[in-house]
């Protein structure tokens, strides 16, 4: 768990000293989400109890759902970088670009998520695919609570 908040830091960070390495903000980011990958499996693994067989076929569809679910983590982190970059001048017509593409981020995972459903339960049997999907919240509630902990609210103009 402490490096899936290393990643949520490192974004962090990156929000605060974007402009002047942004290469390397993002060489940073992807060797972090690499290293939040392999942990974000070994947690799947160690809470969720599969027989041998089912190991077999679950662990190539998992992976193959984790890439799938990574497209919407590399959206989310160039969100996150933009946001960093213009958040001292907003407009608002990017904010609403912005706001349009986090929701649109959530509503395909939703969708990726939703369509695996069967693929895994054709693998698992029903209550197993739930307690997976049960990690995979857990997880994904983690990294959002660190990053809405992390990323400062848009600057309205007001008081």
């Amino acid at each position: 768990m402490r490096n899936i908040l290393s990643l949520f830091l490192s974004i962090g960070l990156a929000l605060v000293a974007f402009s002047t390495a942004a290469a390397q903000v993002r060489s940073d980011i992807a060797a972090e989400r690499a290293e939040l990958q392999s942990n974000r499996q070994a947690i799947v693994a160690e809470n969720l109890p599969l027989t041998e067989g089912e190991a077999k076929a679950f662990w190539p569809a998992y992976r193959e759902y984790r890439g799938e679910m990574q497209k919407l983590g590399d959206r989310l982190v160039e969100l996150f970088l933009d946001y960093a970059k213009n958040s001292e001048s907003l407009s608002d017509s990017q904010a609403t670009a912005m706001l349009d593409s986090y929701l649109a981020v959530q509503k395909d995972e939703a969708k990726i998520k939703s369509d695996w459903v069967p693929k895994f339960r054709k693998i698992l049997p029903p209550k197993v695919v739930t307690r997976f999907y049960q990690i995979d919240n857990k997880l994904d509630a983690i990294l959002r609570f660190d990053a809405v902990d992390r990323i400062p609210l848009v600057r309205t103009g007001r008081k």
